[in-house]
């Protein structure tokens, strides 16, 4: 009898020791994007010649090297054909995934949530990259109101809730 209360003794301080993850590989509620959630381009935008990529940080468009690194940032990227020239127009959240990347040497993991966004399911659509600069200590995935706050001086976001 004082083996098993021992036992269930020992069982009930490790399981109280045990600590959660700092953070899971998919971020919960309210931090998600849902598929079929609608991001409005409010103002035309225009890929700038031979780039392949838009930067937005703190409701404005922001040229690489001005990139501060205490804000969250997204990047929008052409898939292979879509235009290069966006006039206002919805796009529909096609797919969401959540990745971590390894950044310069240190090996430093920098979480990131990728959107896909379509304006039509035929054509090609356009990637949303949205994080921390490289160089910024990890602190986790962005939430949406992060994501606003990088790009809502062009985008609204309309999200399924």
């Amino acid at each position: 009898m004082a083996s098993r209360a021992a036992l269930t003794g020992s069982v009930a301080l490790l399981v109280a020791c045990e600590h959660a993850p700092p953070y899971s590989a998919v971020p919960a509620p309210p931090q998600q994007v849902q598929v079929d959630s609608r991001i409005v381009l409010r103002s035309p935008l225009t890929f700038p010649p031979g780039g392949t990529e838009l930067l937005f940080q703190n409701e404005q468009l922001v040229p690489a090297g001005k990139l501060s690194r205490d804000m969250p940032f997204c990047r929008l990227t052409p898939q292979g054909g879509a235009p290069r020239v966006l006039q206002p127009a919805t796009f529909t959240v096609a797919g969401v995934t959540y990745g971590e990347r390894e950044v310069g040497a240190t090996g430093a993991m920098t979480s990131v949530t990728r959107i896909a966004l379509t304006p039509d399911p035929k054509l090609p659509g356009y990637t949303m990259s949205c994080g921390w600069p490289e160089g910024t200590a990890s602190r986790g995935f962005v939430n949406t109101e992060q994501i606003f706050n990088a790009i809502g001086g062009q985008f609204s976001m309309d999200l399924l809730r």
